[in-house]
């Protein structure tokens, strides 16, 4: 007698089957990649000294901290991990402060497919940060933790790209960050506030610009959503056509269109169309100029013609400078992006103009660039510029992208001219690096205009294989229109790490911080030297 034998599979909801596809998919990429659990705790002694006041007498005191924390990393070829966590536990000595527990988490996810045409990025962050700038720029959690503002960030960004080689190129990116920031001890009347950023990106166009016929189109839309106040939205397109005319003669022409918009506050549209003639040499530079009409309407509407310059020149393959004249709605405006690298050395030059809020969501304005550095999560003095972009990486290092926090965390709306400078230098055992910068920021809701100057020196220098000298110095200076105030702010810190061995090391560290302002009440001056130990399991 036959016998068939019926399989009944049971019917799952539609829900389970992406979650089981998701499921295999992650565990066949965790599979093949390379877990590390990394954990360790740092005990720091303190002593310090700390005047307010140019009368006033020293605050003296000493602290200890211990540090647990650990590092969970996983590489693979399309799934990047690295979690940071790390909980500051600081004693006092004496009675005018609180002992205290702090958590610090760092938190980079990267998921990518078909040759990193498809990437996918989640991030997070909690930290105590200043957030006013006029309470100190250099308070930390051991002397300044009344003035420190709890900070939690969250972010997530996909973006898609085509092939390299594809004569018609385009690129899309949506991002997404989420600010929230809490009032600290010491009141500086923002209150806590949650606010959230949006982007998308989307450009297409020609890959070489010297085609028979050759166009490109950009454009950008973003959204700050604030607590206090209205939500500020930025809408920005471009597009340029250019025909040959003779051989390396080009006739171009373009149109430009601009809009902020903060609903009755500040509402501002700008419209332009022009045209010119374009020189191009060498593989991808070319210089041109156009004339261009536009049309903006503000409170009153108006119509006029100006002069617009682009100029991109590349002559190596590690050499680039693009500067761009244009005119936009508060009148003419500058773009710089310039870039060198050496092997060993690299330089960046940028400087730009934007409407944004100051809470530090819209990261164009303060990118460093890429540093190979030991673990996921490290100080930039204990990296360096990669000296190629085909680096391999050795075992234990990671890529980081450095993003130059803000000095100040706040909702307000500003006209930011900002621009930087930095400059990378490393060699056997000596690594440099150079930062200067400068912004104006014109608050579009009030009166104010705050100008800010900065300078920053990081070096480290391997005296032998087990011991390290590392020294960082930064220099603000800020001028404060509303308040006729200006501070200059001075921070030097300096140590020595020596390796006792595979797990642990010690390092001997000094700090000195002054700020001297026209206004004597806010001078202060602070002195302090610290042991710390690390151990590594």
């Amino acid at each position: 007698m036959d016998t068939d034998i019926t399989m009944v599979v049971p019917k799952q909801p539609l829900r389970v089957w992406p979650t089981v596809v998701a499921c295999c998919l992650f565990g066949n990429i965790a599979y093949a990649g390379d877990w590390q659990l990394n954990p360790g705790i740092i005990a720091d002694s303190y002593l310090y000294q700390l005047k307010q006041q140019d009368y006033a007498s020293w605050d003296e005191g000493a602290a200890l901290a211990l540090s647990p924390n650990v590092e969970l990393l996983f590489n693979s070829k399309h799934l990047q991990t690295a979690l940071d966590w790390r909980q500051k536990h600081i004693f006092y000595d004496d009675k005018q402060r609180d002992d205290r527990s702090l958590d610090y988490i760092n938190f980079n996810n990267r998921l990518s497919a078909f040759d990193n045409r498809l990437s996918w990025t989640v991030n997070g962050s909690e930290s105590y940060r200043i957030r006013n700038s006029q309470r100190g720029i250099f308070a930390d959690e051991i002397t300044g933790f009344s003035d420190l503002s709890k900070t939690r960030n969250l972010g997530t960004s996909l973006a898609v790209r085509t092939a390299p080689h594809r004569d018609t190129q385009s690129a899309l990116s949506l991002t997404a960050r989420k600010i929230d920031s809490e009032r600290p001890d010491n009141d500086d009347a923002l209150g806590n506030f949650s606010n959230e950023f949006y982007a998308a990106d989307f450009a297409i166009g020609k890959r070489r610009r010297d085609s028979t016929f050759y166009w490109q189109f950009n454009s950008r839309y973003s959204e700050s959503a604030r607590d206090a106040g209205n939500d500020l939205t930025s809408e920005n397109a471009d597009l340029t056509v250019g025909v040959p005319v003779l051989r390396k003669l080009a006739w171009i022409s373009r149109a430009r269109y601009e809009n902020n918009d903060l609903f009755t506050n500040y509402t501002n549209k700008f419209r332009s169309v022009g045209t010119g003639l374009e020189y191009r040499f060498g593989n991808v530079s070319y210089v041109n100029a156009t004339y261009n009409w536009y049309r903006q309407q503000q409170l009153l509407e108006e119509e006029d013609s100006y002069w617009a310059f682009d100029m991109l020149l590349a002559p190596t393959r590690r050499t680039s400078l693009q500067v761009t004249v244009d005119r936009r709605y508060y009148g003419r405006s500058v773009e710089v992006a310039g870039s060198y690298r050496l092997q060993r050395l690299s330089a960046r030059l940028t400087y730009n103009e934007r409407v944004t809020v100051t809470n530090g969501l819209d990261q164009i304005f303060n990118d460093l660039g890429l540093f190979v550095c030991p673990g996921a999560f490290s100080d930039i003095t204990d990296c360096f510029v990669p000296p190629s972009a085909n680096y391999q990486l050795l075992p234990g290092e990671s890529l980081q992208n450095f993003i130059e926090t803000d000095i100040e965390i706040s909702e307000n709306v500003v006209l930011r001219k900002g621009g930087s400078f930095s400059l990378a230098y490393d060699r056997n055992r000596l690594t440099l690096g150079l930062n200067l910068r400068r912004t104006e920021d014109e608050y579009v809701e009030s009166n104010r205009l705050n100008k800010t100057k900065g300078a920053s020196l990081n070096a480290s220098w391997r005296l032998t294989p087990l011991m390290t000298l590392t020294s960082e110095i930064n220099f603000y200076e800020i001028e404060y229109s509303l308040e006729d105030r200006k501070d200059q702010n001075l921070q030097f810190k300096g140590g020595l790490k020596v390796e006792l061995n595979e797990h642990s090391d010690v390092s001997v560290n000094l700090r000195r911080v002054e700020r001297d302002s026209n206004q004597q009440q806010f001078d202060l001056q602070e002195n302090r030297v610290w042991f710390s130990y690390e151990y590594q399991f």
